[in-house]
């Protein structure tokens, strides 16, 4: 892709960050599901779990997905990292 001006660049290095940042929010809401479903089964949940939370992270968790899945469309042919020219560990990159 070919940027066209400093505005378009400046848009680039902003999204940038926000993905780096959902990315952190996203693993942080993975490890707190991991600990309930290490704890709780399914059925347990469903029966005891307040209803209105269970739902609206379920409902939060199916919004990133579809966004998710229409972006993965959209990029070109990945790697075996996500991206052709993506390497392992994008933490340790700044």
């Amino acid at each position: 892709m070919v940027l066209k001006n400093d505005s378009q660049r400046l848009d680039v290095l902003k999204l940038d960050g926000d993905l780096r940042d959902a990315y952190v929010e996203l693993l942080s809401a993975q490890f707190a599901i991991d600990r309930v479903r290490s704890r709780y089964s399914p059925e347990f949940v469903a029966a005891n779990g307040n209803s209105f939370v269970v739902l609206r992270s379920i409902t939060a968790a199916e919004v990133m997905v579809e966004y998710l899945h229409g972006v993965k469309k959209l990029l070109p042919q990945a790697g075996p990292c996500g991206h052709p020219d993506e390497k392992p560990g994008i933490e340790d990159r700044t």
